[in-house]
């Protein structure tokens, strides 16, 4: 059965190819098969190649346009608090709004720490900035919603007060950790998979990189003798300086799919 895939070495991936056990041969696999024999470096290489090899969706777009409503809606939550209050006859729509919007908030506040706990990327000075601003947002709509609790005695809107509060502590929150990540050095930006994974293969001592590149050598051999690269191809991959073969590989088959056009 024809597969996709990686192997313990560059060697055995491209006699898997030439055998027909992994079809099509994908340089980002060769690539990070290459690297089999230090496990950090070939976490690296596949994550490059998983990244090289990965196109937009509209799924994709559609998270990045859900997150950025997320993350700019509590700047409404007084406005709609607003309108809710005063609009009886359409304030359980507005007040269900004002909820999902606060939990949804609060929850890309909570993993926005976590992902800044566990090492990854800091919030910028302005995305601070606004987490500030929405703490006040939320603090004023609580306010607003407190006084429409007390007086019309409703324990819901009390529920929804309490998860205003929430937002106004989960963007503080945001703020400290921003604060104290910046004091540390963190970046606001993570590194680029493929930038990761030149600098761990600039790490790699002579002997690793001997033995890498001779086992790229020898895939290369083989996958030329079994006729599975064109002459371009190869000369690309053997031009190709260690840690770059995918990324090389993939902008010549751009280059000509844009010329085939």
């Amino acid at each position: 059965m024809s597969t996709t895939g990686s192997s313990s070495t560059a060697a055995a991936y491209a006699e898997a190819v030439v055998n027909g056990v992994i079809v099509p041969l994908r340089w980002s696999d060769l690539e990070a098969s290459a690297f089999g024999r230090v496990p950090e470096v070939y976490e690296a290489a596949v994550a490059a190649g998983a990244d090289l090899d990965r196109d937009r969706t509209g799924w994709d777009l559609a998270r990045d346009a859900g997150w950025l409503a997320v993350l700019f809606a509590p700047l409404a939550l007084p406005v709609l608090t607003v309108f809710a209050v005063k609009d009886t006859d359409g304030a359980a729509g507005l007040y269900g709004v004002i909820g999902l919007v606060s939990v949804a908030h609060v929850l890309l506040r909570v993993l926005e720490r976590r992902r800044t706990r566990t090492g990854g990327p800091r919030a910028t000075a302005r995305e601070a900035l606004l987490a500030g601003f929405e703490a006040c947002f939320a603090m004023i709509s609580a306010g607003i919603l407190a006084a429409a609790s007390l007086a019309g005695q409703s324990w819901w809107l009390w529920s929804l007060c309490a998860v205003q509060i929430a937002v106004t502590v989960a963007c503080v929150v945001s703020v400290r950790t921003a604060r104290k990540a910046a004091g540390r050095g963190v970046p606001t930006v993570a590194r680029p998979p493929f930038e990761e994974f030149t600098a761990r293969v600039a790490d790699l001592d002579e002997h690793d990189r001997a033995a890498i590149q001779a086992d790229l050598g020898t895939a290369l051999d083989r996958l030329e003798d079994a006729g599975f690269v064109s002459p371009p191809e190869l000369a690309e991959a053997r031009r190709a300086p260690l840690g770059s073969l995918a990324r090389r590989l993939w902008a010549l088959e751009r280059s000509a799919a844009r010329q085939a056009r």
